[in-house]
């Protein structure tokens, strides 16, 4: 898919690993068992930030997508 955006090929890939996505406007919400990932887009192609929580708990956030793939990829 080439003209795939950043967040297409986000959701595809979190899809693989077995990861179910919410979407409410600009926010795509990732959960899998007790991990949940909230994910604040700006348009298509950057984030404006991403938070990781286990069990309702937050235990990080961040500006940077590649930490936030990271996130999704384990």
């Amino acid at each position: 898919m080439a003209d795939a955006t950043e967040r297409q090929a986000l959701a595809e890939m979190t899809e693989e690993r077995g990861w179910t996505r919410r979407v409410t406007d600009r926010v795509d919400i990732y959960l899998r068992g007790a991990a949940r990932i909230r994910v604040i887009w700006q348009g298509e192609e950057a984030i404006s930030g991403g938070s990781r929580y286990h069990d309702d708990g937050m235990e990080q956030y961040t500006r940077d997508l590649a930490t936030v793939k990271g996130w999704l990829t384990h």
